[in-house]
């Protein structure tokens, strides 16, 4: 039994369960803040596996897979995205999504996808990541603290036909370490 998380780039033959991963992850994570129907709205628009396949295949976008022992584990998505006139620093990247499955919390595998993440950031030759997290995600929102992320402003974000401002936060990405 491997304890250490493999993470590698997502292929276009990964999106079947990519999606079904990523639909159950939303689901998980908001499940005690949002409407079940607006989840399921969303799941459905965003978490297809057609969806999937454009997303790995665009070049402005990078999916990273946390595998551990033979299971999908966690994803994170890197865009390259205009960021909100909030985010000053140089050289910036969306860190556009980042998930573990709910029985993968606590094992380390958080703290692995965002170093491949900051990893896959100074590939790209970007100096700031950004990323817009619904307020009432406080999981979310410390676990982005801990690894430095500081709020920098808002952006509007639509979800279940209502517009929220997420906070957005940003942090330079660190060298090579």
């Amino acid at each position: 039994m491997n304890t250490s998380p493999q993470i590698r780039f997502a292929t276009p033959e990964d999106a079947a369960g990519l999606a079904a991963f990523g639909a159950q992850a939303f689901t998980d994570t908001y499940r005690d803040i949002s409407e079940a129907q607006e989840i399921a709205d969303y799941v459905a628009e965003h978490f297809q596996p057609e969806v999937m396949v454009a997303v790995i295949q665009d070049r402005d976008c990078a999916v990273l897979l946390a595998w551990l022992d033979d299971q999908l584990a966690g994803y994170a998505i890197v865009k390259n995205e205009a960021p909100p006139a909030c985010v000053t620093g140089p050289a910036p990247l969306k860190l556009w999504r980042i998930y573990l499955g709910e029985g993968f919390i606590g094992r380390g595998l958080g703290a692995a996808l965002m170093q491949a993440v900051h990893a896959e950031a100074r590939r790209r030759g970007a100096r700031t990541l950004w990323l817009g997290v619904y307020d009432r995600n406080v999981r979310a929102v410390a676990f982005y603290e801990r690894f430095g992320f500081a709020k920098v402003g808002g952006q509007e974000f639509l979800f279940g036909g209502q517009i929220y401002i997420d906070p957005v936060y940003a942090v330079p990405v660190p060298g090579e370490v």
